[in-house]
């Protein structure tokens, strides 16, 4: 009789710690992240005293490993490799069963909120053409132009640069300077500035007001349409948050076609 009340208060002991450790670990996340990302669940690994964190934020579901006391995270991957020919992806495998690896609809964009009639095009009319609001000292920014500068050369889409300043006066000096380039010097000259800084020698001629107030106007769209960062893309009246690459541009177009 004993022995069996040694056992349970064992149980009791065990399942109220689990218990607490989820909350305290909500605690924590919900001061790291604040409301820029929601807490979906907070699930126990097969590692002792550690927990699987789902979020869901503007580019959709994502998360992390921490700590029962929430105070270390551990970023990538958590592999099984009780069979070494076969390691199975812990946390993978436990996103598909909560049925969070499904991606989020990207969400519906009013376009006449849109002024495209007074912006640039960059690209042969005619092809499917896309909206990027970006600030030109983003990385991922960079690397999204470089896409769409080499999908602009081989003729397959067009896209209206749209800037939407989130780093300070630096970024909008670099936008300004880059439509003026643009404006005199047409598309290989802007890239080649604003992906890498080369300036023509000679100074661009442009209407340098008209050009700040389109940056505001920009600025201004980017968010009544609700963005927070950048890039951001819009296509068919839908908005794509983030970085994609070729492969993924060329889904999503593929499927607008398609309708």
């Amino acid at each position: 009789m004993r022995r069996i009340l040694c056992l349970l208060a064992v149980l009791v002991f065990a399942t109220s710690t689990f218990a607490k450790a989820p909350s305290a670990i909500e605690k924590r996340v919900k001061e790291i992240v604040g409301s820029r990302a929601k807490i979906l669940s907070v699930e126990p690994l097969p590692i002792k005293g550690l927990y699987m964190v789902f979020l869901k934020g503007a580019r959709g579901v994502g998360g992390f490993m921490m700590s029962e006391d929430g105070n270390y995270v551990i970023l990538g991957r958590l592999l099984n490799v009780k069979n070494p020919k076969h390691p199975e992806d812990v946390i993978s495998k436990l996103a598909k069963k909560k049925g969070y690896l499904k991606p989020p609809e990207p969400k519906k964009v009013d376009m006449s909120k849109i002024d495209l009639k007074n912006a640039p095009r960059i690209g042969k009319k005619g092809t499917p053409s896309i909206v990027l609001f970006f600030d030109p000292t983003c990385p991922f920014c960079k690397k999204e132009l470089s896409t769409l500068q080499k999908m602009v050369e081989n003729n397959e889409i067009s896209f209206y640069p749209k800037y939407f300043i989130v780093h300070g006066p630096r970024a909008r000096a670099i936008a300004e300077k880059a439509e003026c380039i643009r404006e005199a010097y047409g598309n290989k000259a802007y890239f080649d500035y604003i992906l890498s800084g080369k300036a023509p020698k000679k100074e661009p001629k442009c209407n340098k007001k008209e050009i700040s107030k389109r940056i505001d106007r920009d600025t201004k769209e980017a968010r009544e349409l609700g963005i927070t960062g950048t890039p951001t893309w819009i296509y068919k009246g839908r908005m794509y948050v983030g970085y994609r690459p070729e492969s993924e541009l060329k889904r999503v177009i593929d499927k607008g076609k398609k309708k």
